[in-house]
């Protein structure tokens, strides 16, 4: 029974870490934030739209 609760866990684990990035946490999810952050408070000087 606790072999069978070790390896569901660990299951569990590996297949929860194998699921895709979240968007900021991408380079491309970065650079996006970066430049809509620059536009929705107004900086002088925004970033270059460079993502597509």
């Amino acid at each position: 029974m606790k072999k069978c609760v070790v390896l569901f866990v660990a299951a569990l684990v590996i297949l929860s870490s194998c699921g895709p990035k979240p968007a900021y946490k991408t380079a491309q999810g970065k650079k996006k934030l970066k430049y809509y952050n620059a536009i929705q408070f107004g900086q002088k000087e925004r970033p270059k739209m460079n993502f597509k």
